[in-house]
Order: structure tokens, then sequence, then C-alpha cells
């Protein structure tokens, strides 16, 4: 009556066992991949960029992809800035700063679709110090398929320097 007890388990054991194995199979089989665009800088990242008293670069993008709060697909753009004080007054700087502009064309204005930051990702952002530096990220959900053209430095909306992406 054990031995046959004790089949009985282990046979439930190996049928779950299987029911949860082809369960994953069926879900890794699913195609979630989004279209990814490769983001790279057309200008010169080494070249330093000067406004109001602040020296900036970009140092590095990444592209990848990303799923935001609603569980959609999305693109997350990444840029690396630096940021020197070179003037005798301490200085505002933040990822607020900075906006990254696509191929795709706004609805409302018929211009290129516009982003800021993502507020689903931590942003930097503080004062500066003279002759101190700081390093920071600039975080952008946009949709699939769309590739990013320009990342503009545009303090109180008002674009000091562009950079072209491809």
């Amino acid at each position: 009556m054990k031995k046959l007890l004790l089949s009985i388990v282990a046979v439930c054991f190996f049928l779950t066992g299987c029911a949860s194995s082809s369960n994953k199979e069926t879900d890794s089989s699913k195609d979630t991949t989004a279209k990814v665009s490769k983001v790279s800088m057309k200008d010169d990242l080494a070249e330093p960029f000067t406004a109001d008293g602040i020296e900036m670069k970009i140092t590095e993008v990444v592209s990848s992809e990303s799923v935001n709060q609603a569980d959609k697909p999305k693109q997350l753009i990444t840029f690396t800035v630096e940021c020197k004080n070179i003037g005798t007054q301490d200085k505002g700087i933040g990822a607020i700063d900075f906006q990254l502009m696509t191929d795709k064309k706004d609805k409302k204005n018929k211009k290129d679709k516009t982003y800021n930051v993502t507020e689903e990702m931590e942003a930097f952002g503080g004062v500066l110090a003279p002759e101190k530096t700081s390093k920071g990220k600039l975080y952008y959900l946009i949709e699939p398929g769309e590739k990013p053209t320009k990342l503009a430095y545009a303090p109180a909306d008002k674009a000091l320097k562009t950079w072209n992406l491809q």
C-alpha cells in the first residue's frame, strides 16, 4: 500500500514538473522584442561645449529595450553628460535642461517629436561650485521604431546647443 501511494505521489510530481516546463517553453517562444534603434553621435563627442559658464560634453550614448510601468515595450536612450563649472559663481545644471528629438512628427504642430527626460528614472541635477565637475545620465523612453535625431541643451526652452545623432 505504501509503495502504491508513493508511486502516485511521484507521478504527480513528475506531471507537475512537465506541465511547468512546457508552460515555460510556450512563454519563451513568444516574440516580445521591440525594434531598438542604434544611436550614436554624428558630432564629435570629445568636443566640449560651453554655455553660461558651464563646460559640458556627451561622453556616451546607449540604446536598449525597456518596459514602462504599463508593460509596454519602449526604447531606452541613455546619454552620459560631464559638466564643469568654469565660471566664478555657482551654476545650476540638470537633466531637465535637455530634450531629445526623433524622426517622427508631432501630430499637433507637425514639428519633430520632442521628449523630455523620463520621470521613471533618477535624473541628475544640482548646483556646481566654481571649478567643480559633475557627471550624470539622461534617460529617455521613446516609442519602438522611432529613431532619435537630435539632443538639445535647452534651458528655458531655448536651444543653446544641438548634437546631431545617427
